[in-house]
């Protein structure tokens, strides 16, 4: 079972321009998931997602309907088996209910449950089982794979049939709390709220607030997790995709009239909401606030300039009787302003206009063409470039020297960077390039000192990032070019040691262990490896024992220049089936490792010292990572743990055999804690009894609230189900002050449901006084909240509510 952060903001099941605007969409949600590989299928996987939803949480039958592919019988007979109703289980094709990875590869039908959410979400035709409408809630899918899609079309039986559930958190949420959106549930309400507290000056109306508002909740949420996940806005790659949903939140809140940044102030909100499930937050609060009022303060410029001309425009047009734009108009907000096209399509959409799409694609393709003619670096619209003198800029000569006298061709300059990139005739500085980083240093004249901050190849160019230590830009002169060398020697050791580390695992694990990606710079290394399970501790300590013998037994480390059949005749291992040309390049560790390689490596690898594996991990079904480092890195980090070991039998007085030593202290630890568990169970059961001797009532109705001091959560649970077992008639309402936090339980028995009392209304209502949100059935409901002080001022609330239900 697993529980996932998943962030849809582009690509093919993008939604993002929905999220806001409708009650289930989501840029980050939380799939909850069940699998199975070879192990249980069908009978299994539909008995424990219906008694999952049915008996632990307790939905309600009669709202319930389940969906199947319409050849899969075997599910149909199934979901009767375990209590369905035949006319509850509907069959639909392959749209809705066959899953498929692609064109080719593992398939199979799938089967969902869905809550019927009532009649007041709507009664048309869309509001139907997989209709568009809102009536009917998708909350679970369970997937079995059972076949695989050959290239010709077929299908044939997996061996192992699997299966591969999920249910959306967020859906389950609302369902439980008794809510039709998801904004409305204890996950975003609270940050909903917020925002429509800050709302100033605005020409929208409440709906439209409204929708802005939960645009900006959903999209603060997603993009503090990101953050805190060491993601950061930028225009490459995941970043872009952070910078796309936090720009759409930074416009929505300027329409809401905040012309200051006020989105970084809701992290703190955030955190408090999902940080005991999420402690990917750590400390870094402040961090994230610092990134986001930085995207907001610079889009916030653009963003004003951008609307003030596109409402120009828009008034223009209408004052024209016209509801479409030019292509030009929305082009020169991108071109000039850095306007993005898809603000625009949303805003005109807001206001009932669109534009010429088909000539902003035909302009955009124009100035393709031009920067094109105008330089090589077509990907680089901003960079300016400056032809100093012709030649070739491909020219690495590393290998053999770390210095060198060379030329400069080509300077790229640009007016939003400080940085600038320089191509030269001839260069020791290694471009990034299967998977070891490029090369640092420094280029220098008498008129000039450049640091080299990075080195890329760029449409076949060894390209210089630098940035200006001193002088001035004259590059006429002959330029001397250094890289540094320690920062090389490290790497050129991670990157010999990977190489190494690949063939322990094929000499240890099998030949089926392939590269499946790598990284290497001065600090550190990664390789990531197919196998089809965890390595164990005794498992890493032998690689690591066996890479330090061979290590320290020396081997010259050998280049050899082959043609690609001799290199592969030869044995060597070709990573990724990348292309070669006539002459590839082999690094030889005889007897070993033999790899296609354009990297850099040391000569003899008993320079290496050392390998230190630092963590060992699953990046994706089917593929491993190994992170590690060596040399000094690895005696630093021997050290440091030499000397926690050491702190730790001072602190204990012990020598000797630690491990059993700790544990034992572990199981007294647990021992200790259970009992004093116990203690305070019993404690505060015997409060209670004092308590039941004297319940208030309402008329008939006896109830009983009570608060308790510091009681983890289970205790809390257990007390309330055995004080309602006691009460047997009646309603309990139990509060829990935990310092900083506050729980609430409230129970109702099952008479007085029938009466009209409802438990989720009661916490509902509590829940606000407290500072939270809360909610659940009519027989029990739980909720949270951060203002424990307020409990007294709930507490007077418990009877007027009651009586209010009771119609007194």
């Amino acid at each position: 079972t697993s529980s996932q952060r998943c962030v849809r903001a582009s690509g093919k099941h993008n939604g993002l321009e929905e999220v806001g605007y409708t009650r289930r969409h989501q840029t980050m949600f939380e799939m909850l998931g069940n699998f199975s590989f070879g192990d249980y299928f069908k009978s299994d996987a539909i008995a424990w997602a219906w008694e999952l939803s049915t008996k632990v949480y307790g939905l309600d039958i009669n709202r319930l309907w389940v969906s199947v592919y319409s050849e899969d019988d075997e599910a149909f007979e199934l979901w009767k088996k375990v209590g369905v109703k035949p006319d509850r289980i509907l069959r639909f094709g392959d749209k809705d209910n066959f899953w498929a990875m692609g064109d080719i590869g593992p398939c199979g039908p799938c089967s969902e449950i869905h809550y019927d959410l009532g009649e007041e979400l709507g009664t048309g035709p869309e509001d139907v089982v997989n209709g568009s409408g809102d009536r009917f809630l998708e909350f679970y899918n369970l997937v079995f794979m059972q076949y695989e899609t050959k290239v010709d079309g077929s299908r044939i039986e997996l061996p192992k049939p699997s299966i591969d559930t999920g249910m959306g958190l967020e859906r389950m949420t609302s369902i439980l709390q008794g809510k039709t959106s998801n904004y409305e549930t204890d996950l975003l309400v609270g940050l909903v709220d917020s925002m429509r507290n800050l709302v100033g000056k605005t020409e929208l109306n409440n709906e439209q607030q409204l929708v802005a508002c939960q645009v900006i909740a959903d999209h603060i949420r997603c993009a503090s997790l990101l953050i805190a996940d060491g993601i950061l806005p930028s225009n490459l790659g995941r970043g872009y995709v952070l910078r796309r949903i936090l720009r759409r939140a930074i416009r929505y809140s300027y329409q809401l009239g905040l012309k200051d940044p006020v989105l970084y102030e809701l992290v703190p909100q955030v955190v408090n909401i999902l940080g005991e499930a999420h402690p990917i937050f750590g400390n870094k609060t402040l961090s994230i606030q610092e990134s986001i009022k930085r995207e907001e303060s610079g889009f916030l410029r653009t963003v004003h300039k951008g609307l003030e001309m596109l409402e120009t425009e828009v008034n223009r047009s209408r004052g024209e009787k016209s509801t479409k734009l030019s292509a030009e108009v929305i082009f020169k907000l991108y071109d000039t302003f850095g306007f993005p096209r898809d603000l625009s399509e949303v805003i005109l959409r807001d206001k009932g206009m669109a534009f010429d799409a088909k000539g902003f694609d035909l302009l955009m393709e124009e100035q393709r063409e031009r920067a094109r003619a105008n330089q090589k670096f077509g990907k680089d619209l901003d960079w300016e470039t400056q032809i100093i003198s012709e030649g070739n800029g491909d020219n690495f000569i590393g290998y053999e020297s770390l210095k060198c006298t060379a030329k400069a061709l080509k300077l790229f300059i640009s007016s939003s960077s400080e940085w600038v990139k320089i191509v030269l005739n001839k260069t020791p500085f290694y471009a990034e390039s299967g998977g070891q980083v490029g090369d640092q240093g420094w280029i220098s004249n008498r008129s000039i000192k450049l640091r080299v901050l990075d080195t890329q190849k760029e449409e076949g160019e060894i390209v210089h990032i630098c940035e200006l230590e001193s002088g001035h830009l004259d590059l006429s002169e002959d330029l001397l070019l250094s890289v540094d060398s320690d920062k090389r020697r490290l790497t050129t050791r991670n990157h010999t040691a990977v190489h190494m580390l690949q063939g322990v695992l094929r000499e240890k694990f099998g030949e089926s262990i392939q590269q499946a990606g790598s990284y290497v710079d001065h600090v550190r290394f990664r390789f990531d490896f197919t196998f089809d399970r965890g390595l164990n501790p005794n498992e890493i300590r032998d690689v690591e024992t066996e890479l330090f013998e061979r290590i320290n037994g020396g081997r010259r480390v050998l280049v050899h220049l082959k043609s690609l059949d001799e290199a592969r005749q030869m044995g060597a291992i070709c990573p990724f089936g990348e292309k070669y040309g006539e002459l590839v390049r082999v690094v030889d560790v005889p007897d070993f490792s033999m790899e296609f390689c354009g990297g850099c490596h040391v000569n003899d690898i008993f320079e290496i010292g050392m390998v230190k594996v630092t963590s060992e991990s699953s990046i994706s079904a089917g593929v491993r990572r190994i992170e590690g480092v060596t040399g000094r890195g690895a005696f630093e980090l021997f050290q440091e743990e030499n000397s926690t070991v050491d702190k730790i039998t001072r602190q204990l007085k012990q020598k000797g055999d630690l491990v059993t030593l700790v544990q034992g202290l572990q199981d007294n630890l647990k021992t200790k804690s259970k009992e004093l568990d116990k203690l305070k169970q019993e404690l505060n059961l015997g409060k209670m009894d004092s308590m039941y001797a004297e319940m208030p009532k309402i008329g008939e109705l006896s109830y009983l609230q009570a608060n308790f001091e510091g009681l983890d959560s289970k205790t809390f649970r257990a007390l309330s189900d055995q004080a309602i077992q006691k009460i047997g008639s009646g309603v309990l309402v139990l509060f829990n002050d935990a310092g900083q936090k506050v729980s609430l339980i409230c129970k109702v028995s099952e008479d007085w449901v029938a009466k009209g009392l409802d438990a989720g209304k009661v916490v509902s209502e509590l829940a606000q006084i407290l500072g939270g949100r809360g909610g659940g059935r009519k027989n029990m409901a739980q909720a949270g909240g951060n203002e424990p002080h307020k409990i007294p001022q709930a507490m007077q609330k418990t009877p007027e509510l009651l009586k209010s239900m009771l119609g007194e």
